[in-house]
């Protein structure tokens, strides 16, 4: 069965069972990054400016069709979502065909704007990229459109944080060799930003950089923990991609899956 909108159910370490919407689906990547590690490959990264990519009658049709059990329904794919201006349609459709949780995960590029944090308030989890301390690093590792300023996005972090009551906060950092020696540095700006909490990442998809084994990400997680406790914010949880289990579950269209992946 093939679908244009939806891909998997997905195994996740951070979310079970995931089914998959893609808001920006195209056959290019719509994204206003550029990330080294991104699975999709290089491109140049968009402006950020948002327009409708799909329809929210478009979408309803697929989900119809999507009867795989999930834990959540989560909006990432190919590119950023938030990127799709029309996020909240397509989030009240997704709500009227499936009953589980809804997540999103962004790059955080856009939060510094007012009308896109009232949007992604109305999911129950958001999972929110940041891989890097300082603007300098900012642009070594995510690449961005020139117009993305890091204070502002961080900024829009903390504000967001402070807004955000019905639902969940995660921060994800993806830890390559160009960023494994910044935790104290991330720790300051995970309390500064005050999430429910942290997700440590590394690849371990094929991509343009080497994932850190699993012993670099275990005392990375352990100097997260102890530095956070430090800073008096050790109720903030951590995860670790090695340490969470990943459920095995078939998808119900490989090929729309493997397309959110680069693979095809």
């Amino acid at each position: 069965m093939e679908f244009e909108y939806c891909y998997g159910p997905v195994g996740s370490w951070r979310l079970g069972v995931s089914l998959g919407v893609d808001p920006v689906s195209r056959p290019e990547k719509i994204c206003d990054f550029n990330c080294v590690y991104c699975q999709i490959g290089s491109v140049v990264p968009l402006p950020p400016s948002r327009k409708n990519y799909i329809s929210s009658r478009s979408l309803s049709a697929e989900l119809e069709k999507m009867k795989a059990p999930a834990d959540y329904v989560t909006f990432s794919g190919r590119g950023e979502p938030t990127m799709a201006s029309n996020l909240p349609g397509l989030l009240s459709a997704a709500r009227k065909k499936r009953s589980e949780k809804m997540a999103i995960i962004t790059n955080s590029s856009l939060l510094a704007d007012k009308k896109v944090r009232d949007q992604i308030c109305s999911f129950d989890m958001v999972i929110a990229k940041l891989d890097a301390p300082k603007e300098e690093l900012f642009r070594e590792i995510n690449r961005p459109h020139p117009s993305i300023s890091f204070d502002e996005m961080v900024k829009g972090l903390i504000i967001f944080s402070g807004m955000y009551r019905q639902g969940r906060l995660a921060i994800q950092t993806m830890f390559i060799e160009e960023n494994r020696n910044c935790v104290e540095e991330m720790c300051s700006l995970y309390a500064k930003i005050n999430p429910e909490e942290v997700q440590l990442n590394t690849p371990t998809r094929p991509c343009g950089r080497k994932p850190l084994d699993q012993a670099d990400m275990s005392k990375i997680t352990s100097c997260v923990k102890n530095c956070l406790e430090g800073l008096g914010k050790g109720d903030i949880k951590v995860i670790s991609v090695y340490e969470e289990k990943r459920p095995h579950v078939i998808p119900l269209s490989a090929d729309s899956t493997l397309k959110r992946r680069g693979k095809i």
